[in-house]
């Protein structure tokens, strides 16, 4: 049996957030790869019909991280159709492709939290551990959160009752991410930024429009900054590498480490390494100019755009959780899915074999 090394370093900061419309700038990835374009999987009758109830998304906000649906006020549907559109005018809005993602339910997946139930209840004298190193990336939001406020262990009991943790890997817990580091630090040591800042990729040296961050830094607190980072494959190390320490039969640690899940060092070590990143696959760009935020009229479009699709391999667990979308209270439903699942399937028959 295999136990997490976890380290922990203390620090604070004090959350900004007004009470006014949410109005964020979050922005998304794109790599050097190019890719062919993506379409909708449905029309936009239905996708109208889909979003009649509001976004369901979460709100909310602790010490260091908020919730997607603060973000969606932007970077959601745009019900003017002016932003986050392509140039045919389908929607590529980030949170409707995110929300249906393994990423956005990481926190909800119930295979994931019946193997980390089996554990403890394997290895109960290591609850705290596991628990703790388990939700560093499936419930990032809720357990750096603790981390970075001087606390000590998180727990899944306070994941549960945590509306920011259970959003799973959402905006924050990636756009937050440091510059300096990555590559380097794995199992779910993120390190953060902690400077009322989210990056994004474009602001740039060869980007001719400037940023328009002050909605942003004013309304939410943080502000936004060009991070070439968020382009490249290392930006995905610190969670797609699990290295945990070992123990023996009777529990006690024989100071050895074990590598379970390789990703990251995988992809280094690939063919794929020099050209075509994590992104290039995960989060596809377009070539149109795609305007990144409703509610300023005044905008013009960034290309090339990110699609947060973050298709993968797990097309059975998309199945289940449409299956029980309530029973999980996911805030996605079955359009959502069906879209992901498509994507998913698309992966593996068609772009796994480029």
């Amino acid at each position: 049996m295999r136990i997490p090394v976890t380290r922990s370093r203390p620090l604070a900061r004090a959350a900004v957030l007004a009470g006014l419309a949410g109005v964020v700038i979050l922005f998304v990835a794109w790599t050097s790869g190019k890719l062919p374009k993506a379409h909708a999987f449905h029309t936009a009758e239905e996708l109208e019909l889909m979003r009649g109830s509001g976004n369901g998304l979460p709100g909310g906000s602790n010490n260091y991280f908020m919730a997607s649906g603060t973000c969606a006020g932007c970077h959601g549907h745009d019900v003017q159709g002016f932003a986050m559109v392509d140039e045919d005018g389908v929607d590529v809005n980030v949170t409707d492709d995110w929300r249906s993602t393994m990423m956005a339910n990481s926190a909800h997946d119930p295979f994931w939290r019946a193997k980390v139930s089996h554990e403890v209840q394997v290895n109960p004298g290591h609850q705290a551990v596991l628990e703790d190193k388990c939700t560093s990336c499936h419930a990032p939001q809720g357990r750096h959160n603790k981390f970075l406020s001087g606390g000590g262990h998180y727990s899944i009991a306070e994941m549960m009752t945590d509306p920011v943790a259970l959003d799973g890997v959402s905006c924050v817990a990636c756009h937050m991410q440091a510059q300096d580091s990555l590559g380097f630090f794995f199992s779910g040591e993120v390190r953060y930024d902690t400077n009322d800042v989210l990056y994004g990729p474009y602001g740039g040296p060869n980007d001719p429009q400037p940023l328009f961050g002050a909605p942003m830094t004013s309304f939410v607190g943080f502000e936004p900054l060009y991070g070439e980072h968020v382009s490249k494959g290392e930006f995905c190390a610190s969670c797609h590498t699990l290295i945990t320490g070992t123990v023996d039969l009777n529990g006690n640690s024989t100071g050895g480490t074990f590598v379970e899940q390789a990703t990251y060092h995988e992809w280094v070590n690939s063919v794929y390494d020099d050209n075509v990143s994590c992104q290039a696959c995960h989060v596809p760009r377009i070539d149109d100019a795609v305007v990144i935020s409703a509610n300023y009229l005044f905008l013009q479009g960034r290309s090339p755009y990110g699609l947060h699709h973050f298709a993968g391999a797990n097309s059975f667990m998309l199945e289940l959780l449409k299956n029980n979308m309530t029973q999980l209270a996911l805030t996605a439903d079955s359009v959502h899915f069906d879209s992901t699942i498509a994507r998913t399937l698309r992966m593996l028959q068609v772009n796994s074999l480029l």
